[in-house]
């Protein structure tokens, strides 16, 4: 079943519907208040925009994620790798460096999000 944008509905058995429904089209429920109502109301609404600091900070999280938790492994793990992986290594940990510059408004993120070395587990 489809649903309306700024749909302003009450809780009711079709609640889970509509929830899935947002859910699998980017889209969120809020409540909503109605003047001289004691009932609640609910209203089905576009996801707001990321702001630019947002999504740089989601870059740096997912940084910290996926790049720091490997490059700060410690001496023993490095001493292990040979010359050809240190430099991969370092040219990926660069790239997640840069990554913040990298970004342009409305480009797909998973475009600029370095391509972890094969080896790497």
């Amino acid at each position: 079943m489809k649903y309306n944008v700024d749909e302003i509905f009450k809780l009711d058995d079709d609640y889970y519907n509509k929830a899935k429904y947002c859910n699998d089209n980017g889209l969120v429920i809020k409540e909503v208040t109605q003047e001289n109502d004691k009932e609640r109301y609910f209203k089905i609404q576009k996801l707001p925009e990321a702001t630019l600091d947002q999504i740089l900070n989601q870059l740096r999280k997912r940084r910290e994620y996926e790049c720091f938790s490997i490059i700060n492994r410690g001496f023993l793990w490095y001493n292990k790798l040979t010359e050809e992986q240190k430099n991969e290594l370092a040219i990926w940990y660069q790239e997640w460096l840069d990554i913040t510059d990298k970004y342009e408004d409305g480009i797909d993120i998973e475009t600029i999000i370095p391509k972890k070395p094969k080896w790497l587990k």
